[in-house]
């Protein structure tokens, strides 16, 4: 009886300490199954052309590492077919637990026709975890994923909706540039936790909804204000960053809250900025040029909001807007003026009723000579009502041009544009922040009306010969 106990607990150890390894090539279709889970790899894998890998929920695949300078592999040259679910993913992680960068990552051949098929799947301690040869035309949409302790998480040439996704401890967690997509990609109830930075990207049309950047150096990064991104967030939460949002340029960010960053949004240029409050930041906002700052809540903040102005583009480097908005109780400064222009900020509550009570809180040209002057107003308790200006500078009389004045409605404009005030026979052109042409004519009356519902968001300029610029908002 002993014996057979005996022999009954080393076989149920065998079968607990069971594993399949794998390497070298896939030659004809082939299935990883959960009975046969994990499996190792002792080498790098080619799957080859014509031939299909498939993973089944709940495989876990463990890389080992072969030492320094050399990390295996896995090339996708045929098909993968990776589905997961939600409680069974399929995890690609290092031998050694919580190991960073110990493989290279999963690589797409799409030069010869590689492709994958994922959902659900978990590529942790890789250098650069999901990657193809050439730009994907599939956009792909992936739910459940899960990029973890890799240098590059998800930097994939192609366009893609993510969801319900976690990135954490990557040094870059979502790196989305100019091959990342040709329409708009979306990233929907992602959360991007303790990485250096929890998403990158420039040149590709992006859209974060819903998602959590909490604990990162950089929670979203641009490394240049002047690159226009057309980068949205809208119903985000940033919390604890080092920065929350650096160098966001022709974006839009909506309804999100900026609470215990470094620095709420640094150096937001040509933006759209509405609806967010920011409460505990060491510093809330920046805002530079054609950025609209309307309806935010910004209280209780180290410092409040400040407004700059940069002449990097030439004569497109207008004014920030900043609007209907609450700018109280911040224990250093409520609002900075960065640079040496003037700027009204009548419309927005201070929730004082001492002008030199809000004077001390705003820090402009009366304290230091090299920046420019900011108007404000006094209002009532409720912050509805406007007691009375204090005007130190005729902002609307310095420079005031005798051109005719033209009009534009409704802006912020959605699907058409009407201009009014033309002068008949004279050149419209319509440019963008970067002073490309998106529509050009000569009107033939006063009134002319543009379809404007293809434009991509942002802040454009209508010119003529005879008036000044009028900016147009395309929210």
């Amino acid at each position: 009886m002993r014996s057979l106990l005996t022999a009954l607990a080393l076989l149920a150890a065998a079968s607990l300490s069971a594993q399949t390894n794998v390497q070298g090539g896939i030659y004809s279709n082939t299935t990883w199954t959960l009975a046969n889970s994990p499996y190792v790899m002792t080498g790098s894998i080619v799957v080859f052309p014509g031939k299909t890998l498939t993973i089944q929920p709940g495989v876990v695949v463990k890389v080992q590492n072969p030492g320094p300078g050399n990390m295996y592999y896995l090339e996708v040259r045929g098909n993968l077919v990776a589905q997961g679910t939600k409680t069974q993913p399929i995890v690609f992680e290092s031998a050694v637990p919580d190991t960073t960068y110990t493989w290279s990552g999963i690589l797409v051949k799409g030069t010869q026709g590689g492709s994958i098929n994922l959902n659900a799947l978990h590529l942790k301690n890789a250098y650069h975890a999901l990657d193809n040869d050439q730009f994907d035309s599939t956009h792909h949409s992936w739910k459940h994923m899960r990029f973890e302790h890799n240098y590059f998480g998800l930097m994939y040439p192609g366009g893609m909706d993510v969801d319900s996704s976690l990135f954490r401890h990557n040094q870059y967690g979502l790196f989305i540039n100019g091959y990342s997509s040709a329409d708009t990609n979306y990233i929907t109830r992602c959360r991007f936790v303790d990485n250096t930075v929890g998403a990158n990207g420039f040149y590709s049309a992006t859209e974060f909804l819903g998602c959590a950047f909490d604990s990162n150096t950089y929670g979203y990064f641009s490394a240049n204000p002047f690159i226009l991104n057309y980068i949205g967030f809208e119903d985000c939460a940033f919390n604890a960053n080092y920065r929350a949002v650096e160098s966001p340029a022709g974006g839009w960010i909506r309804s999100c809250s900026f609470t215990g960053n470094g620095r709420g949004i640094n150096q937001a240029n040509s933006c759209i900025i509405e609806n967010c409050t920011f409460t505990g930041n060491e510093w809330a906002a920046d805002v530079y040029n054609d950025t609209y700052f309307t309806d935010n809540v910004v209280e209780n903040n180290q410092n409040g909001l400040t407004v700059a102005r940069t002449t990097a583009w030439g004569n497109l480097g207008g004014t920030p807007v900043v609007e209907d908005n609450r700018l109280c109780d911040n224990s250093l400064y409520n609002v900075l003026n960065g640079s040496d222009f003037n700027l009204e900020l009548e419309k927005n509550c201070f929730c004082l009723s001492d002008s030199a009570a809000i004077e001390a809180k705003i820090y402009d040209g009366y304290d230091d000579i090299t920046r420019g002057l900011l108007n404000f107003a006094v209002y009532d308790s409720t912050c509805t009502t406007q007691m009375y200006r204090v005007m130190k500078v005729n902002i609307m009389g310095e420079g005031e041009s005798t051109a005719p004045a033209i009009a534009a409605y409704p802006n912020p404009v959605t699907d058409v544009l009407v201009l009014e005030g033309l002068a008949p026979g004279s050149l419209v052109r319509v440019v963008n922040a970067l002073g490309q042409s998106v529509a050009v004519f000569r009107a033939a009356s006063s009134t002319e009306t543009l379809p404007a519902a293809e434009w991509p968001r942002g802040i454009y300029f209508v010119r003529t010969e005879a008036s000044d610029a009028l900016r147009v908002v395309k929210p």
